[in-house]
């Protein structure tokens, strides 16, 4: 088959509705992907089919009158590339971050084109079509570029292919500017442009790729996020503490200082309260603690859920004093968030044991905290045991103030 400026057109304007049947079938059948991945090929597909009607009127033009296949064909074609960046930030955000830019770019033209000085001069009607086009193009490439770090394939399909667009538009920008073409058809007897044909034609079956793609990285992403969390605190989970832990030490080996921090708190007697109220109420009091743990978090730190109410907390570059102090303003925090979640009918506190020290091994590290929290709970719980970290085997624990007065037992 020749290649010519008719049969390059026309194969694109089929490229174009496939590509919208293809995107807007999978939005409208894949019910089981996520609502705002399928509104966002929704969106993509409508653009596309604004892309195909435009070329349409476009390929009629002199046998329409000028209103249609001018004014109008442009107009759909700007108002669907305003649609593919927010298609892009639903997709990747869940939120429609741009809809200012299809109405702007519609009514923009529409007003312009209402002047004769713009409808009469090609040259500015193209600066105008192809310059808004290529702003459109630029935002999803900058949407792309917030999620080439979790989507790496799918966010480069799409980079490549928005790039490739944006190149187009430049072409045509720049052919128009150095030669006076008679009229717009007449431009695609160039080789360039004839060139840029080809390149959409490839841009055009690369974006329905690459927002397939999307889907699939995301769904991997969402069960990888899922098996690094514990599913009620929403922490990373042991495994994945325990990892980022060990990267985050190794890291230090580079800097000055070398000592770190480690710190595990436990919920006291979060089995009576289970036993009592209910696995609802247990749950809720480890999300609480979840939350507010993760507010208090200084930079750098690691915090995570290591088993049943007991969680860990690494904090890099950290000494005694400093740990000692996040760890009674969580404390504090969390006792009087669970007595006004619980009206004042509970009193739930925390054990802490702390380990600080250089060049000592997670695993050790970890043993030495567990063994000062051992004690705190050992000497009735709502307090804080710290350790020098010698790492000589010998553990010496010291007794910080505790955040509020030791629990009395009951004696009945």
């Amino acid at each position: 088959m020749i290649l010519d400026p008719r049969t390059l057109y026309a194969t694109i304007t089929v490229a174009y509705f496939a590509g919208a049947f293809l995107l807007g079938g999978m939005a409208l059948l894949l019910t089981s992907s996520p609502r705002h991945i399928r509104f966002g090929w929704g969106l993509w597909a409508v653009a596309m089919l604004l892309s195909g009607a435009c070329a349409i009127l476009i390929g009629l033009r002199n046998i329409i009158p000028d209103i249609f296949s001018i004014a109008l064909a442009n107009a759909l074609m700007l108002f669907g590339f305003g649609l593919r960046p927010n298609a892009l930030s639903m997709i990747n955000s869940q939120k429609l971050a741009y809809q200012w830019l299809p109405f702007i770019a519609f009514f923009g033209w529409l007003t312009f084109y209402l002047m004769p000085w713009f409808r009469e001069d090609l040259v500015l009607r193209v600066l105008y079509a192809n310059s808004l086009s290529t702003i459109a193009m630029g935002l999803c490439v900058w949407e792309c570029r917030k999620t080439i770090k979790t989507q790496k394939i799918s966010s480069w399909v799409l980079i490549i292919f928005c790039s490739l667009d944006i190149l187009i538009r430049l072409n045509l920008i720049v052919s128009h500017l150095q030669t006076r073409f008679p009229s717009f058809e007449a431009s695609f007897t160039t080789t360039s442009i004839l060139t840029g044909l080809v390149v959409l034609l490839v841009a055009i079956i690369l974006q329905v790729a690459g927002l397939g793609i999307v889907y699939f990285e995301q769904v991997k992403q969402r069960y990888e996020t899922e098996t690094l969390r514990e599913p009620i605190t929403g922490l990373r989970n042991r495994r994945a503490f325990y990892d980022a832990c060990q990267i985050k030490i190794s890291g230090l080996g580079f800097r000055k200082p070398l000592g770190y921090a480690l710190v595990t708190f436990e919920i006291d007697d979060l089995k009576s309260i289970t036993e009592r109220y209910g696995h609802s109420m247990s749950e809720a009091f480890l999300r609480l603690f979840g939350s507010i743990g993760t507010k208090h978090l200084p930079p750098g730190a690691e915090f995570g859920h290591l088993r049943d109410d007991q969680f860990g907390l690494l904090l890099p570059g950290a000494d005694q004093t400093k740990a000692c102090a996040i760890a009674q303003r969580i404390s504090r925090t969390f006792t009087t968030e669970c007595a006004t979640a619980s009206s004042r009918q509970l009193t739930v506190t925390l054990s802490v044991g702390v380990f600080c020290g250089d060049n000592t091994p997670f695993e050790r590290a970890l043993e030495i905290a567990n063994h000062c929290l051992r004690h705190a709970l050992a000497n009735g719980g709502n307090q804080i045991v710290t350790n020098d970290g010698s790492g000589d085997g010998g553990v010496k624990s010291e007794t910080v103030s505790p955040p509020f007065a030791p629990r009395q037992k009951s004696t009945g």
